[in-house]
């Protein structure tokens, strides 16, 4: 194993370093893109030329920890904050939930570097005391499984030893909350289309849409009309949909209610009417900006209005109630349904993830208990 700093004379008379890197029988070149005057060399140039041997010893190291499963221990000094940015940005999978994450970290560490070594379990449990004071127990956990994730990729990539994580005694750790998932009934829903509120078609439509099939607004936004499949079985049409999910990176093929269908068909309509031109289904309500989600928040708000209007909470309307409306009524509606079809239909890769979903509805257990047979206790024996 080899690491050697070479020059490459340029046109304007500058040399360029490089290093020449020998390794597992292989052969390289890595560029610093650091350029100097070799024949006047300035104060700045010989600096350039110590930086580049600076960069050269510090390759060679990186290689000889690798030869060796070790772990770099000037890696655990660099700053976690800026680590992680590139890390969800490279990622993208669950980006928006880690931007989440991000955003408070920046606020907590207020400036201040945060290097890998610092992030212990005693500093884990202030971050999520922070935390707990900003956000819901719930979103507290959400956030740190973002951290978790993260960690575990530090491990791997030989940044650190062990996740902190990993070090809190179990009897220590957040423990999940039940939480009540609201959902809308059918007579909600029809009540909410019968109300009159100045709002964009779309953004209702990608609401109710999500009401029907249990996409989160990050599948709804970006569906494109390639990923609507229409297939002929035993001679009546049915509606797929075959996308990528967001958040998993699954791929599903989702089958399509009635209700998911007619709104498909009235955009379909309105396309050809407006001749409108776009790949996406809801083109008006396609997120452009990821980073700051300026779209999202218009149709957040405007959602928020159209309920408030119809004469609900407003804190009842978001993408979360529609994806629990899917789930709940299909519980609730159909004969045929269980947890295990569900969780498929929502795209969750474990059943535990649907059993919030195991609830019913004050109606459904009275209608139940109602179904009991009665005793005719009159002539019970003395």
């Amino acid at each position: 194993m080899g690491v050697q700093l070479r020059e490459k004379k340029m046109k304007s008379g500058q040399v360029s370093y490089y290093l020449d890197i020998y390794h597992n029988k292989k052969r390289w070149c890595e560029f610093l893109k650091i350029h100097i005057n070799k024949k006047r060399p300035s104060p700045d140039d010989k600096e350039k030329k110590r930086l580049a041997n600076e960069i050269r010893s510090k390759r060679e190291n990186e290689l000889i920890v690798q030869d060796n499963g070790l772990v770099d221990k000037s890696r655990r000094k660099a700053d976690f904050v800026s680590w992680f940015h590139a890390y969800m940005t490279n990622k993208k999978q669950n980006y928006k939930n880690n931007l989440k994450t991000y955003k408070h970290l920046v606020r907590y560490v207020d400036g201040k570097a945060l290097t890998f070594q610092t992030i212990t379990p005693d500093w884990l449990k202030d971050w999520s005391n922070y935390l707990l004071g900003k956000v819901s127990n719930n979103s507290t956990m959400d956030y740190n499984k973002n951290l978790f994730t993260a960690l575990e990729e530090a491990v791997r990539k030989g940044i650190i030893y062990v996740n902190p994580f990993r070090k809190i005694p179990r009897h220590e750790r957040l423990k999940l909350k039940p939480v009540y998932r609201n959902a809308w009934t059918f007579d909600e829903l029809q009540h909410l289309m019968e109300t009159s509120y100045k709002i964009e078609p779309q953004y209702k439509q990608a609401y109710l849409f999500s009401c029907f099939t249990g996409l989160r607004w990050s599948d709804v936004n970006p569906l494109r009309w390639s990923e609507v499949i229409i297939k002929t079985i035993d001679g009546n049409q049915e509606w797929f949909i075959y996308f990528e999910q967001e958040k998993t990176e699954d791929i599903e093929y989702l089958p399509l209610s009635d209700g998911a269908v007619e709104i498909l068909k009235q955009r379909k309509q309105e396309q050809m009417d407006k001749k409108e031109i776009s790949p996406y289904v809801f083109p008006r309500a396609k997120e452009t900006d990821l980073e700051n989600s300026r779209v999202y928040k218009k149709v957040y708000y405007k959602l928020k209005q159209w309920a408030k209007a119809a004469g609900y909470d407003e804190k009842r309307m978001h993408f979360h109630t529609g994806r629990h409306t899917f789930a709940t009524n299909i519980l609730e509606n159909s004969p045929d349904a269980d947890l295990w079809t569900v969780s498929k239909l929502l795209g969750h890769k474990s059943i535990s993830a649907t059993m919030i979903y195991a609830h019913v509805r004050d109606s459904k257990k009275k209608a139940a208990v109602k179904a009991l047979p009665t005793l005719n206790f009159k002539h019970s024996a003395a």
